[in-house]
């Protein structure tokens, strides 16, 4: 017989197409709309103050900050996990620790695991790639204003980065899991989805196509991690680790969170026909590194499918 699985959280609680509906728009457009409603004071009063001294509009600079970007960020994300929490709990009548793993308890070490391989991965191989072309990367280290960067960053991170996990590889995934017994399946919309909202990240055609490949590959990975380890804490550490890597380590001049006073920042030209091979070489190198000797966890992915399909026919032969 077939094994409880992640996507088996999803079973026997409220699963009505409008509950879905409904935990969407409340925890992705409203607490956009909430956090910008929080901030229009914000920017009215400055406004004032700059009529009224004569000076430049204030509110337009700190708008136009990235680490003003950054904190809004982090209320946004802060607001969404309330109201995912509060739309697990209350719509769909489950427990809200059903989306991340079927022991019932957080894991925290293999949060801080999945965190601490991908950053060595990304630091490695952001290493070869200074190496090879020292000249596309410049030091933007500014001390004054990387300890509120770094601070920023740590409190905000953890917060929007587990938002789309929890979001993506769990309340998503596990939805999808209800129409279809093949992991395969929930797998790949869910990382297609995922992949193309990040598609307005980028300034212009090539570099929105080069994200999307690269979030593709990185949803792909965080997937199977999530299936095959049956849990989402490690694919939860990673996306951690991924963004406070390219935001505080080795920013873009351009794209996502650009202009943030990082150690590095980036000037290379997006390239999806050599960018995405040398991600597809750290995913693997990430899944490789996960399931290190422990091959049956990520085969287990595929033997769900095969143990629905022997459980159909055992049923006609009794």
């Amino acid at each position: 017989m077939s094994r409880i699985t992640f996507l088996d959280n999803a079973s026997g609680s409220k699963n009505n197409w409008w509950r879905y509906i409904l935990t969407i728009i409340l925890t992705w457009p409203v607490p956009m709309a909430v956090t910008a409603v929080i901030f229009i004071p914000v920017f009215i009063i400055f406004g004032l103050i700059a009529i009224a001294t004569n000076t430049s509009d204030m509110s337009y600079t700190i708008a136009s900050n990235p680490l003003f970007e950054l904190l809004l960020t982090g209320i946004s994300a802060a607001i969404s996990i309330l109201l995912l929490y509060l739309c697990i709990e209350f719509i769909h009548k489950r427990k809200f620790i059903s989306i991340i793993n079927t022991v019932c308890r957080v894991d925290w070490v293999r949060i801080l695991k999945g965190a601490g391989i991908w950053f060595a991965i990304l630091t490695v191989g952001s290493l070869i790639e200074l190496i090879i072309d020292p000249g596309s990367v410049k030091v933007t280290f500014n001390p004054s204003t990387f300890i509120f960067l770094l601070l920023l960053s740590l409190l905000v991170f953890p917060l929007q980065a587990s938002f789309e996990e929890l979001f993506f590889r769990g309340y998503l995934m596990q939805a999808v899991g209800i129409l279809t017994k093949k992991p395969i399946i929930p797998l790949m919309v869910t990382s297609v989805i995922f992949a193309a909202l990040h598609f307005w990240n980028g300034t212009d055609m090539i570099m929105s196509v080069d994200i999307v490949l690269q979030v593709f590959i990185i949803g792909i990975t965080l997937g199977i991690i999530t299936l095959g380890e049956n849990r989402l804490e490690t694919a939860m550490g990673v996306h951690i680790a991924n963004n406070i890597f390219v935001s505080v380590v080795v920013n873009s001049a351009s794209g996502g969170f650009e202009g943030l006073p990082s150690i590095l920042t980036s000037y290379g030209t997006p390239n999806p026909v050599t960018d995405v091979p040398i991600f597809v070489l750290y995913a693997l190198a990430l899944i490789g590194v996960v399931f290190w000797n422990k091959k049956d966890m990520l085969l287990n992915i595929f033997r769900d499918t095969v143990d629905v399909e022997m459980d159909k026919i055992e049923a006609k032969e009794i």
